[in-house]
């Protein structure tokens, strides 16, 4: 199947020789109201600088999210997608950022984090070779009461009306053709088909297509980094469909969503080999 399903954030390994990321990370000032960050393991951070947003929490149960949709997309279609799980834990290595950041150069780290994107990248190549298109689905958690579905275009790009207008692409660009309002946030839009499996509140979405002053994480490093070759979207998931006693049931109807939208798009490709 030409499905890639990520989850960089679930991991909780901790290598006791591996240094935690806290350890690095420095805001070192440019002027007396701006700040540039390094990022070296064993760097110290200057006298009045200040320390930058390393991103080290756990998406909690994001990795079974992951594995339980494809255990559903198998049972009931016989659909057998890619499925690549951080291990590590965030603290010690951050697949969702460029390497220097998440790695912090820290070489056990970098071998980390080179093992992860070869394997999505070697996969996309795959992908892209034998059907031409896919679709990656990169899930992580939020600490909010709403799914937040990322195309790489921010709350500002979607407080406008007429996405048409817009000068930056989206992740999904190649499936939206003419009409982005309608890929986006129409009905016949991702997070429009989550909510109507009644997985709760998504922006965008037909019925919520503005985030507004609400928190909205537009997508990172892993969806902005192969949506030359393969369409990407970031999905961030709430407690409330990733952690709770009803979660199996929550990945069955994103299973569900997923081949509703992939056939709608007419991009769902299968290839009983595939693992």
């Amino acid at each position: 199947m030409n499905l890639i399903i990520s989850a960089p954030h679930g991991g909780n390994v901790n290598p006791t020789d591996v240094p935690d990321r806290s350890s690095g990370g420095c805001g070192r000032k440019l002027n007396s109201t701006a700040f540039y960050c390094t990022w070296n393991y064993n760097d110290t951070c200057v006298e009045n600088a200040n320390p930058c947003d390393l991103g080290a929490i756990r998406d909690v149960l994001t990795d079974e999210f992951a594995q339980n949709i494809a255990n559903e997309l198998n049972k009931t279609w016989g659909y057998k997608p890619f499925v690549v799980l951080g291990v590590w834990s965030r603290g010690k290595v951050e697949f969702n950022r460029p390497i220097i950041e998440g790695t912090l150069q820290q070489p056990e780290s970098v071998a980390s984090f080179q093992g992860y994107h070869s394997f999505i990248s070697q996969t996309v190549d795959q992908i892209k070779q034998k059907f031409g298109t896919g679709l990656v689905i990169d899930l992580h958690g939020n600490a909010f009461n709403y799914t937040m579905a990322g195309y790489l275009l921010k709350s500002k790009h979607l407080s406008v009306d007429n996405l048409n207008t817009l000068t930056v692409n989206s992740s999904i660009e190649p499936l939206c053709g003419s009409d982005r309002n309608e890929c986006i946030r129409g009905l016949s839009s991702f997070g429009t088909k989550l909510e109507q499996k009644g997985l709760g509140v998504v922006y965008p979405s037909f019925s919520n297509p503005k985030p507004g002053n609400l928190t909205y994480f537009e997508g990172g490093y892993i969806t902005s980094n192969y949506i030359s070759k393969i369409n990407a979207i970031q999905i961030e998931l709430p407690a409330a469909i990733s952690s709770t006693k009803n979660r199996t049931d929550n990945a069955k109807k994103y299973a569900q969503v997923i081949v509703e939208y992939m056939r709608e798009r007419n991009i769902l490709r299968l290839n009983t080999a595939a693992t």
